[in-house]
């Protein structure tokens, strides 16, 4: 099921030419139209209209407000383990590829942080 909404998410995008325009940016890479118009909502910038703002002047705030409107502080609540890790990864990512670099610096970077 997951893998026919995305063939036909990308079909979309390809014929509206929004797969580019919405691409990726931000520390969370921010991407899709659905999600810049419900950023857009929280800034006074129209991002929607200059996406590049999210790149530029929302990289931080983007990165936030997703992880807030997906109520990922609860997840993250429930500890630093792998489980968790790979909860997040799909919220974010919506799959888990990359998961093992991702659970291996995130190791690491709690281990700096100890």
């Amino acid at each position: 099921m997951r893998i026919e909404w995305v063939m036909e998410m990308r079909q979309v995008n390809e014929a509206s030419k929004d797969g580019w325009k919405y691409r990726g940016r931000g520390y969370i890479q921010l991407t899709g139209k659905d999600n810049y118009r419900a950023f857009d909502k929280s800034v006074s910038d129209n991002v929607l209209n200059n996406p590049d703002l999210v790149a530029t002047n929302y990289a931080l705030l983007s990165a936030a407000w997703f992880w807030d409107s997906r109520s990922l502080n609860s997840l993250a609540d429930k500890g630093a383990t792998d489980s968790v890790v790979t909860e997040i990864t799909r919220k974010v990512n919506g799959g888990t590829n990359g998961l093992a670099d991702r659970i291996k610096y995130f190791k690491c970077y709690l281990a700096l942080l100890s």
